[in-house]
């Protein structure tokens, strides 16, 4: 049998990737050092090409290797799902239950709706982890996320998805009053040349180049900009008077605008909204704690969606 044909081999490759250290990696898994190395080089030598680069301290993977990794990393990661699924009673309440969205979402509704369920449900361990890679990625069987919250994707779903949709999220175009006193407002995208823009760089999505006045689209240029990856950050600069923000989610803009903290800018152009969903792969789906979870969080989703269109109402 070939080296990488061995999960407790790739499972040696993959912990000396995650320490960049063969000996951190031997002490995590309770192997000999010379084991390990000796383990390494029969890996490169089966697959005919180095996996790490030597020459640098710290080593670094190869391109050969980073594939390698990816692929590995998967196979150990289905490996632990399955051992775990099969150690499973899928019909009792309780066991761990993986829960991922981005920064924004994790922090202002997930994290303390979560608190609320695991009060009420002691034996369901929850683990709440942010969305640092694409949204396919989060979703695919090798992640092993049990729910998914984020907006609906452009790409086809992995076979056997659970898809719950709880409704449109709209945006807003928005800034400070502080900024505001000091560099004007907007009337339309193509002035955004003359302003400062607070733009978003997030696993799910981009801020937007266009927004859109009924049926005419107009471009978004910036004379400066800065790039966040948490609606959080970038409405906190913005209401530091950091600049406009053409597209915040307006869930995280209901409470700056009652306390004035936040004014609208560009009325009537905008994004088209998106649809927010739960999401659950088939087999964390079977489970009956994931589906009883999911079915206690659709329906806070959803009352913080109306509520999130009640307010939009209120400002258009």
């Amino acid at each position: 049998m070939k080296k990488y044909e061995n999960i407790e081999n790739l499972k040696v490759f993959c912990e000396t990737v995650n320490f960049m250290s063969v000996k951190r990696a031997s002490l995590e898994l309770g192997v000999e050092p010379s084991n390990a190395f000796r383990t390494i080089r029969q890996l490169e030598h089966d697959v005919g090409v180095p996996l790490f680069n030597r020459q640098t301290r710290p080593m670094r993977l190869t391109k050969e290797g980073e594939i390698f990794y990816r692929y590995a990393s998967g196979i150990t990661k289905l490996n632990q799902d399955m051992l775990a699924e099969l150690e499973d009673d899928v019909d009792k309440l309780a066991g761990r239950i993986r829960v991922s969205s981005t920064a924004g979402f994790r922090q202002v509704f997930l994290t303390p709706a979560l608190v609320e369920f695991q009060m009420s449900n002691p034996d369901i361990v929850l683990e709440l982890h942010e969305m640092t890679t694409g949204v396919m990625d989060v979703l695919s069987a090798a992640s092993g996320n049990d729910v998914v919250m984020t907006y609906m994707p452009t790409e086809e779903l992995p076979p056997g998805m659970v898809v719950r949709e709880c409704g449109e999220m709209p945006f807003i175009a928005c800034a400070s009053p502080l900024y505001l006193q000091r560099f004007g407002e907007p009337e339309s995208p193509s002035a955004c040349a003359q302003h400062l823009g607070v733009l978003l760089n997030m696993p799910n999505r981009r801020s937007v180049t266009y927004l859109t006045h009924g049926s005419v689209a107009e471009k978004l240029e910036w004379k400066r900009s800065m790039t966040f990856n948490s609606q959080i950050n970038a409405r906190d600069a913005m209401v530091l008077g950091g600049g406009i923000i053409p597209d915040l989610a307006f869930y995280f803009a209901i409470e700056g605008l009652h306390d004035g903290q936040i004014q609208p800018v560009m009325r009537g152009w905008s994004r088209p909204p998106r649809m927010l969903c739960l999401f659950a792969p088939g087999n964390a789906y079977r489970k009956r704690r994931v589906r009883y979870f999911l079915d206690w969080l659709e329906a806070r989703v959803n009352r913080m969606m109306e509520h999130t269109a009640k307010e939009y109402r209120w400002v258009a």
